[in-house]
């Protein structure tokens, strides 16, 4: 699984800072900064060390363990929506946080930033809905439970929370010139519940089966077979990447329109719209890619085996022709 490290250091110690009762004594307390590692890259559109700008961590102290029972609130929290930028090779964020004297810190991190629900008791929750095609971003998400000062260093796993669709073509026919132009995934459940569970899974869907939604990709991927196996294949783009809710599929379809002309012929076999049923089941952090094998449609003009009527006798009427005589 892809993981995207977020390390915490625990700073040397600063004397001279103002006292407060919920952090160590003066000349004791340590500060909280931030840094990120990656542990193994993706391709583009999917977060990297390089193209992830900002995070954002919410802590809340607690007297003892996090776990089901536990309340959270904005009053016992060490800092809300933190937005932690990137500087160059560095990370940092307004104002300075030291960790609390005795108090257990429960961390919870989003990238792009969510806001946090706080049940009655319990891990936080949010809301989210899939974005439209162009508009849609890779979810990653972590938590950090039961943190004191003695840990030093805290150490964020970030998972990603959905599921990455893609798709590649393939042909029917050698030598047939197939053009894609636009991918229609409709009946796509998109809007769920993700709550925190503090362990390694860092969380839960609980996905909405009422709202569902189309996602459309309208560009140009073109493919000529020139082997008589069929085995070639072309990727579409990564301006087609979905990035969707896990879901078991249930009542979705994949419309594709394209256009099929084979070699030789000034016109198209077929040019329009399929649709095909698509089942299953999405879990996140999955990269899913579909093979779409385009049908031609394409019925050659052939001459069959000739044949040659048979010879018929027929006697005339009359039957005997007389020469003239002289």
């Amino acid at each position: 699984m892809k993981k995207i490290l977020l390390v915490a250091l625990a700073a040397a110690a600063m004397a001279g800072c103002a006292q407060n009762e919920e952090i160590e004594n003066a000349g004791q307390k340590a500060e909280i900064k931030f840094n990120t590692v990656v542990k193994a890259g993706t391709k583009a559109a999917i977060t990297t060390t390089e193209n992830l700008l900002t995070f954002t961590v919410s802590g809340y102290k607690t007297t003892g363990d996090m776990d089901g029972e536990t309340t959270l609130t904005t009053e016992n929290a060490l800092k809300e929506n933190l937005l932690v930028t990137k500087s160059g090779d560095n990370w940092g964020y307004t104002g300075t946080l030291y960790w609390p004297a005795k108090d257990k810190v429960q961390f919870f991190a989003t990238s792009p930033a969510q806001s946090l629900t706080l049940p009655a008791k319990g891990y936080p929750t949010f809301d989210y809905t899939v974005g439209v095609i162009g508009d849609q971003k890779d979810l990653i998400a972590a938590s950090e439970i039961n943190k004191t000062k003695a840990d030093a260093t805290v150490t964020f796993a970030f998972q990603h929370l959905l599921t990455q669709v893609n798709f590649s073509i393939k042909g029917d026919l050698k030598d047939c010139a197939y053009k894609v132009t636009k991918l229609e995934l409709v009946g796509i459940k998109n809007s769920a519940k993700f709550a925190y569970n503090g362990t390694e899974t860092i969380g839960d869907w609980t996905i909405s089966d009422a709202t569902t939604g189309t996602y459309v990709w309208d560009g140009e991927a073109e493919l000529t077979p020139t082997s008589d196996a069929l085995t070639e294949t072309k990727v579409i783009g990564t301006d087609a990447l979905f990035m969707l809710m896990p879901q078991t599929l249930s009542g979705a379809s994949l419309k594709i329109t394209y256009s099929a002309t084979p070699s030789g012929s000034s016109e198209a076999t077929f040019d329009g719209e399929k649709t095909v049923d698509i089942s299953g089941t999405w879990e996140r952090s999955q990269n899913v890619r579909y093979t779409l094998k385009l049908t031609s449609d394409a019925t050659s003009l052939a001459f069959g085996a000739p044949s040659v009527g048979v010879w018929v006798e027929k006697t005339p009427a009359p039957d005997e022709l007389t020469t003239p005589a002289n």
